[in-house]
């Protein structure tokens, strides 16, 4: 392990991290706004990138006190927190709302002017708003927004917000081509001044695997926080019953506890039936040995923007079949010559009918594995994605 890395991000295990680099060009400030949950992607993602800068040293401002902010600090990481409550929304809450504004504005403000930042990197819109009040005040400093996420296809699009969003960013990080031209559709001004740049995974912890030949059935793996978004109560209603008809079990990895949400209910009632069929694992740490375990990975979201779930199983040579949602086509089709099946959104016997033939035919599943774990070694790669990330700031600083 190299002396100038934080380890922050192998495993999220803060006992083995060190301290940052050192460095030449101006800190960047990361603005990330957390959900609570423990499968968070969006937080985990932007981690693996602070933890690698080189040239940058990164200053976290968050808005609440976790595991996470934890890890951050003993990591050597710069890490503010400042509570917010923006997302209760301006109508039902104005007070608290501007207060969460005004708060924001100071602290970015104090932190620009001491630090010598640059940049300022939102990792999500409601961080970007947060943001933009200090940034723009400040007059001494650039705002990158980290887009993470597609819209609901089934709701209407606040065109006005993110047309503004995009119109107020400086840069756009997106994580796939895909994902740029879906927000183009809903904001013409998506792609004015933005990059691609995919996620990292780690090639060590997410290692390649044999195909499991031990005792207990094939399983197929969703692996993420449980939630309407996520699909997978549609998918133990409308696919699970027949894999278990075929002696193939499903495992539901991410935060679970019924008693707090309906929608967790809802899908443990739905998932009674089947007995041992269907296990709910909750939040796990080992998510690359249950890949392991597992013989497809499957991806039943209502939409996306890139899945850690579908890069990690690739990275561990697993094939996943996947909606076709933001990037799927792009990672498992375009860019890998077939690291899974991608089918329509909703068609869950054509998600059952590609399940069933990995898990039946493991020359398939082997050869699926085989171009996902080539190209998440070429594509997730932390030097180049780290890289191109630096460069974006470099060039935000030479504009100032």
């Amino acid at each position: 392990m190299k002396a100038n890395r934080r380890t922050l991000c192998r495993a999220d295990d803060p006992a083995t991290a060190s301290p940052p680099p050192r460095v030449s060009r101006p800190p960047v400030i990361f603005v990330v706004v957390q959900t609570g949950v423990s499968a968070d992607g969006g937080v985990s993602s932007i981690s693996q990138i602070i933890a690698e800068l080189r040239d940058h040293r990164p200053i976290i401002v968050t808005d609440r006190e976790t595991g996470r902010t934890e890890q951050w600090r003993r990591a050597g990481i710069e890490t503010h927190v400042v509570p917010q409550t923006a997302s209760r929304g301006l109508a039902r809450e104005p007070l608290k709302v501007l207060g969460s504004y005004a708060r924001y504005t100071a602290v970015l403000r104090k932190l620009i002017r001491q630090s010598g930042a640059k940049v300022v990197h939102a990792n999500d819109p409601a961080a970007f708003q947060l943001s933009l009040p200090a940034v723009k005040l400040s007059r001494r400093a650039k705002i990158a927004l980290n887009i993470r996420d597609t819209l609901d296809p089934e709701r209407r699009p606040p065109r006005s917000r993110y047309r503004f969003l995009f119109g107020a960013a400086d840069h756009v990080f997106f994580l796939s081509q895909d994902m740029a031209d879906r927000w183009a559709e809903v904001a013409p001004n998506a792609k004015r001044a933005f990059s691609v740049t995919y996620s990292i995974v780690d090639p060590e912890t997410f290692a390649p695997a044999p195909a499991y030949t031990g005792d207990g059935p094939p399983v197929v793996l969703l692996s993420g926080l449980i939630w309407a978004k996520k699909g997978q109560l549609d998918f133990i209603r409308q696919v699970s019953p027949g894999l278990a008809a075929e002696g193939i079990a499903t495992w539901l990895s991410g935060d679970f506890d019924p008693k707090r949400s309906s929608h967790m209910a809802a899908c443990a009632k739905a998932a009674a039936p089947l007995g041992p069929m269907v296990e709910f694992l909750g939040y796990r740490t080992d998510v690359p040995q249950l890949m392991a375990r597992a013989s497809v990975v499957a991806v039943a979201s209502r939409h996306e923007g890139l899945v850690r779930a579908m890069i990690e199983a690739m990275s561990c040579a697993r094939p996943v079949v996947s909606f076709d949602i933001s990037s799927a086509r792009e990672i498992l089709e375009q860019q890998s010559g077939g690291a899974g099946v991608v089918v329509g959104v909703g068609d869950f016997g054509a998600m059952a009918n590609a399940i069933v033939r990995y898990c039946r035919e493991p020359a398939l599943a082997a050869a699926a594995g085989a171009k996902g774990e080539a190209t998440a070694s070429r594509l997730f790669a932390r030097k180049e994605v780290v890289s191109r990330y630096e460069r974006v700031y470099d060039m935000l600083e030479s504009r100032l």
